[in-house]
């Protein structure tokens, strides 16, 4: 089964709790709307704030929000802001750092990598916004 993973889910979670947010939300507020632990919260927020998803600001009055428009933000942004390029198999990724045994001789890698490209352009065309509506 084809499946994602329970952080980037959670990512998407808190990814769309700030595309109608009015001003910045707090760790404490993301938290309350999630629903989501507080540990993992925090995670999740620093993994989108290091890519450049959202944009963090310290102090009494800080907090957080998107660094750009929510409909310019993908799905795949945030799914690889948590979890890394998306590869389904080894060989299939960009970045396939992990060569299988059978590359050489392997009568499916290329499919694969058709598949898994199809799947990244799909991903890449859902903005965070249209996940809300």
């Amino acid at each position: 089964m084809l499946r994602l993973g329970k952080l980037p889910d959670y990512g998407l979670v808190i990814a769309t709790i700030f595309v109608d947010a009015e001003g910045l939300l707090t760790t404490k507020q993301v938290v309350q709307r999630s629903k989501i632990p507080l540990a993992t919260v925090r995670k999740l927020l620093k993994y989108m704030v290091d890519a450049g998803l959202i944009n963090s600001f310290r102090g009494n009055r800080g907090g957080y929000k998107l660094a750009r428009q929510a409909s310019e933000i993908s799905v795949a942004d945030i799914i690889q802001a948590i979890d890394g390029p998306i590869s389904l198999t080894d060989c299939a990724g960009i970045h396939a750092d992990n060569r299988c045994s059978l590359e050489a001789t392997c009568p499916l890698a290329h499919i694969w990598c058709k598949v898994n490209r199809e799947i990244v352009e799909k991903l890449q065309s859902v903005s965070i916004k249209e996940m809300t509506t």
